[in-house]
Protein backbone atom coordinates (compact mmCIF):
# COMPACT_ATOMS: atom_id res chain seq x y z
CA UNK A 1 0.00 0.00 0.00
CA UNK A 2 1.37 3.40 -0.89
CA UNK A 3 0.17 6.86 -1.66
CA UNK A 4 1.49 10.18 -2.91
CA UNK A 5 0.35 12.90 -0.53
CA UNK A 6 1.44 16.08 -2.29
CA UNK A 7 2.85 16.30 -5.83
CA UNK A 8 4.89 13.14 -5.21
CA UNK A 9 6.82 14.98 -2.48
CA UNK A 10 5.45 12.73 0.23
CA UNK A 11 4.53 9.06 0.25
CA UNK A 12 4.06 6.28 2.75
CA UNK A 13 5.06 2.63 2.84
CA UNK A 14 3.36 -0.03 4.91
CA UNK A 15 5.84 -2.57 6.23
CA UNK A 16 4.87 -5.91 4.75
CA UNK A 17 6.78 -9.13 4.30
CA UNK A 18 10.48 -8.85 3.31
CA UNK A 19 10.86 -5.18 4.24
CA UNK A 20 13.82 -5.81 6.55
CA UNK A 21 16.70 -5.39 4.09
CA UNK A 22 15.24 -3.63 1.05
CA UNK A 23 12.48 -1.10 0.40
CA UNK A 24 11.12 -0.21 -3.04
CA UNK A 25 9.81 3.34 -3.39
CA UNK A 26 6.39 3.99 -5.00
CA UNK A 27 6.24 3.69 -8.78
CA UNK A 28 4.71 7.13 -9.37
CA UNK A 29 7.31 8.75 -7.13
CA UNK A 30 10.15 6.99 -8.98
CA UNK A 31 8.91 8.24 -12.38
CA UNK A 32 9.36 11.86 -11.33
CA UNK A 33 12.60 11.37 -9.42
CA UNK A 34 15.48 13.04 -11.25
CA UNK A 35 19.21 12.54 -10.82
CA UNK A 36 19.01 9.32 -8.83
CA UNK A 37 22.25 8.97 -6.91
CA UNK A 38 23.88 5.89 -5.43
CA UNK A 39 23.03 6.86 -1.87
CA UNK A 40 20.32 8.66 0.08
CA UNK A 41 19.91 10.07 3.57
CA UNK A 42 16.92 9.42 5.80
CA UNK A 43 16.41 11.67 8.80
CA UNK A 44 14.10 10.75 11.69
CA UNK A 45 13.70 11.68 15.32
CA UNK A 46 16.44 9.18 16.12
CA UNK A 47 19.14 10.50 13.81
CA UNK A 48 20.33 10.37 10.20
CA UNK A 49 20.84 7.20 8.18
CA UNK A 50 22.84 6.88 4.96
CA UNK A 51 21.51 4.12 2.70
CA UNK A 52 22.58 2.84 -0.69
CA UNK A 53 20.21 3.25 -3.63
CA UNK A 54 19.66 0.90 -6.56
CA UNK A 55 17.12 0.20 -9.30
CA UNK A 56 15.47 -3.19 -9.66
CA UNK A 57 14.36 -4.99 -12.83
CA UNK A 58 11.18 -2.89 -12.91
CA UNK A 59 13.20 0.35 -12.77
CA UNK A 60 11.97 0.94 -9.21
CA UNK A 61 14.27 2.89 -6.91
CA UNK A 62 15.11 0.90 -3.79
CA UNK A 63 16.79 1.54 -0.44
CA UNK A 64 19.23 -1.26 0.28
CA UNK A 65 22.43 -1.28 2.35
CA UNK A 66 21.81 0.76 5.48
CA UNK A 67 18.04 0.34 5.33
CA UNK A 68 18.28 -2.70 7.61
CA UNK A 69 19.94 -0.51 10.24
CA UNK A 70 17.06 1.96 10.00
CA UNK A 71 14.61 -0.93 10.44
CA UNK A 72 16.35 -2.23 13.55
CA UNK A 73 16.90 1.15 15.18
CA UNK A 74 13.23 2.08 14.71
CA UNK A 75 11.99 -1.34 15.80
CA UNK A 76 9.90 -1.66 12.63
CA UNK A 77 7.44 -4.53 12.43
CA UNK A 78 4.89 -5.81 9.94
CA UNK A 79 2.01 -3.34 9.86
CA UNK A 80 4.07 -0.29 10.82
CA UNK A 81 3.89 2.67 8.44
CA UNK A 82 6.74 4.99 7.47
CA UNK A 83 5.81 8.35 5.94
CA UNK A 84 8.61 9.83 3.81
CA UNK A 85 8.93 13.51 2.95
CA UNK A 86 11.23 14.15 -0.02
CA UNK A 87 13.19 17.31 0.76
CA UNK A 88 15.36 17.46 -2.36
CA UNK A 89 17.84 15.31 -4.31
CA UNK A 90 18.09 12.03 -2.37
CA UNK A 91 17.24 13.38 1.07
CA UNK A 92 14.17 12.29 3.03
CA UNK A 93 12.54 12.95 6.37
CA UNK A 94 10.83 9.89 7.87
CA UNK A 95 7.99 9.57 10.37
CA UNK A 96 7.19 6.15 11.86
CA UNK A 97 3.72 5.00 12.91
CA UNK A 98 2.78 1.69 14.52
CA UNK A 99 -0.33 -0.49 14.17
CA UNK A 100 -2.30 1.85 16.45
CA UNK A 101 -1.97 4.58 13.77
CA UNK A 102 -0.03 6.72 16.27
CA UNK A 103 3.46 8.03 15.67
CA UNK A 104 6.11 6.04 17.50
CA UNK A 105 7.94 7.77 20.30
CA UNK A 106 11.63 7.19 20.77
CA UNK A 107 14.02 7.77 23.64
CA UNK A 108 15.91 10.89 22.57
CA UNK A 109 18.94 9.77 24.55
CA UNK A 110 19.37 6.99 21.99
CA UNK A 111 19.33 9.36 19.00
CA UNK A 112 22.45 9.06 16.88
CA UNK A 113 23.82 9.92 13.48
CA UNK A 114 24.21 6.64 11.66
CA UNK A 115 26.41 6.04 8.64
CA UNK A 116 24.65 2.83 7.66
CA UNK A 117 27.04 0.61 9.56
CA UNK A 118 24.75 -0.31 12.44
CA UNK A 119 24.41 1.28 15.83
CA UNK A 120 23.88 -1.51 18.36
CA UNK A 121 26.25 -1.59 21.30
CA UNK A 122 27.58 -4.96 22.34
CA UNK A 123 27.69 -6.80 25.64
CA UNK A 124 27.13 -10.42 26.67
CA UNK A 125 24.17 -10.75 24.32
CA UNK A 126 25.19 -8.12 21.74
CA UNK A 127 22.28 -6.13 23.10
CA UNK A 128 20.94 -2.60 23.13
CA UNK A 129 18.43 -1.37 25.63
CA UNK A 130 16.50 1.69 26.74
CA UNK A 131 16.01 -0.06 30.09
CA UNK A 132 13.38 1.79 32.09
CA UNK A 133 12.48 4.34 29.42
CA UNK A 134 9.12 6.06 29.72
CA UNK A 135 7.95 4.55 26.42
CA UNK A 136 7.66 0.77 26.54
CA UNK A 137 11.24 -0.25 27.43
CA UNK A 138 13.03 -2.70 25.18
CA UNK A 139 16.27 -4.53 24.60
CA UNK A 140 17.76 -5.93 21.42
CA UNK A 141 19.86 -9.05 20.94
CA UNK A 142 21.58 -10.61 17.97
CA UNK A 143 21.05 -14.38 17.97
CA UNK A 144 24.24 -16.33 18.74
CA UNK A 145 25.18 -20.01 19.07
CA UNK A 146 24.37 -20.09 22.78
CA UNK A 147 20.76 -19.01 22.10
CA UNK A 148 20.15 -22.07 19.91
CA UNK A 149 18.43 -25.28 21.10
CA UNK A 150 21.53 -27.06 19.79
CA UNK A 151 23.53 -25.35 22.54
CA UNK A 152 23.72 -26.74 26.05
CA UNK A 153 22.88 -23.28 27.39
CA UNK A 154 19.87 -22.65 25.11
CA UNK A 155 18.80 -19.46 26.83
CA UNK A 156 18.67 -15.68 26.57
CA UNK A 157 20.47 -13.49 29.08
CA UNK A 158 18.43 -10.34 29.73
CA UNK A 159 20.72 -7.28 30.03
CA UNK A 160 21.29 -6.40 33.70
CA UNK A 161 20.27 -2.76 33.28
CA UNK A 162 16.97 -3.89 31.76
CA UNK A 163 15.92 -6.54 34.29
CA UNK A 164 16.97 -4.40 37.25
CA UNK A 165 15.06 -1.30 36.14
CA UNK A 166 11.93 -3.35 35.35
CA UNK A 167 11.99 -5.76 38.31
CA UNK A 168 12.15 -8.91 36.18
CA UNK A 169 14.04 -10.73 38.92
CA UNK A 170 10.68 -10.82 40.75
CA UNK A 171 8.87 -12.48 37.83
CA UNK A 172 8.54 -16.21 37.26
CA UNK A 173 7.87 -16.06 33.53
CA UNK A 174 7.23 -13.86 30.52
CA UNK A 175 4.70 -14.10 27.71
CA UNK A 176 6.49 -13.52 24.40
CA UNK A 177 4.22 -12.44 21.56
CA UNK A 178 5.83 -13.22 18.23
CA UNK A 179 5.28 -11.23 14.99
CA UNK A 180 2.31 -13.45 14.06
CA UNK A 181 0.59 -12.60 17.36
CA UNK A 182 1.08 -16.02 18.94
CA UNK A 183 2.05 -16.01 22.62
CA UNK A 184 4.71 -18.21 24.19
CA UNK A 185 5.12 -18.63 27.95
CA UNK A 186 8.84 -18.65 28.78
CA UNK A 187 10.26 -19.26 32.25
CA UNK A 188 12.47 -16.59 33.83
CA UNK A 189 15.25 -17.74 36.12
CA UNK A 190 17.14 -15.51 38.54
CA UNK A 191 20.68 -16.55 39.42
CA UNK A 192 22.45 -14.91 42.35
CA UNK A 193 26.22 -14.89 42.62
CA UNK A 194 28.71 -12.41 44.02
CA UNK A 195 28.67 -9.39 41.74
CA UNK A 196 27.10 -11.27 38.85
CA UNK A 197 23.35 -11.66 39.32
CA UNK A 198 21.53 -12.71 36.16
CA UNK A 199 18.02 -13.14 34.77
CA UNK A 200 17.66 -15.52 31.84
CA UNK A 201 14.85 -16.87 29.67
CA UNK A 202 14.97 -20.65 29.87
CA UNK A 203 12.20 -23.26 29.54
CA UNK A 204 9.90 -22.35 26.66
CA UNK A 205 12.57 -20.40 24.75
CA UNK A 206 13.36 -23.49 22.64
CA UNK A 207 9.79 -23.65 21.33
CA UNK A 208 9.76 -19.92 20.54
CA UNK A 209 13.13 -20.21 18.77
CA UNK A 210 12.13 -23.17 16.62
CA UNK A 211 8.64 -21.93 15.73
CA UNK A 212 10.02 -18.59 14.54
CA UNK A 213 12.88 -20.31 12.70
CA UNK A 214 15.53 -18.15 14.33
CA UNK A 215 19.15 -18.43 13.26
CA UNK A 216 22.50 -16.85 14.03
CA UNK A 217 22.59 -13.20 13.03
CA UNK A 218 18.84 -12.57 13.35
CA UNK A 219 18.04 -9.48 15.42
CA UNK A 220 15.28 -9.71 18.03
CA UNK A 221 13.75 -6.71 19.78
CA UNK A 222 11.98 -7.52 23.06
CA UNK A 223 9.59 -4.70 24.03
CA UNK A 224 7.95 -4.83 27.45
CA UNK A 225 4.23 -4.10 27.04
CA UNK A 226 2.69 -5.28 30.32
CA UNK A 227 4.44 -5.55 33.66
CA UNK A 228 2.10 -5.03 36.64
CA UNK A 229 3.80 -5.22 40.03
CA UNK A 230 1.00 -7.46 41.30
CA UNK A 231 1.69 -10.16 38.70
CA UNK A 232 4.53 -12.65 38.50
CA UNK A 233 4.18 -12.79 34.71
CA UNK A 234 5.41 -10.05 32.37
CA UNK A 235 4.58 -9.66 28.67
CA UNK A 236 6.79 -8.67 25.75
CA UNK A 237 6.28 -8.14 22.04
CA UNK A 238 9.11 -9.59 19.96
CA UNK A 239 10.03 -8.12 16.59
CA UNK A 240 12.36 -10.19 14.45
CA UNK A 241 14.69 -8.82 11.75
CA UNK A 242 16.11 -11.85 9.90
CA UNK A 243 19.74 -11.92 8.83
CA UNK A 244 19.85 -11.18 5.08
CA UNK A 245 20.40 -14.41 3.17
Amino acid sequence: MEENLQATKRFFKVMTRDFHTKLALPKDFCKDLLNVKKSATIRSGKGIWKVSVSKDSNNMVCFEEGWGDFVRQHDLAVGDVVVFKHIGEMHFNAFVFDFTACEKKFDESLAETNGGSGGSCNNLEASKTNAGGSYNPYFIITIKDHNSPASKGNRVHIPAEFWKSNGLNKKSSVNLRDPSGKKWLVELKFYESAGNNRVVMSRGWKQFYESNELKNGDVCTFRLNHNPESSIVASMDVHISPLPS
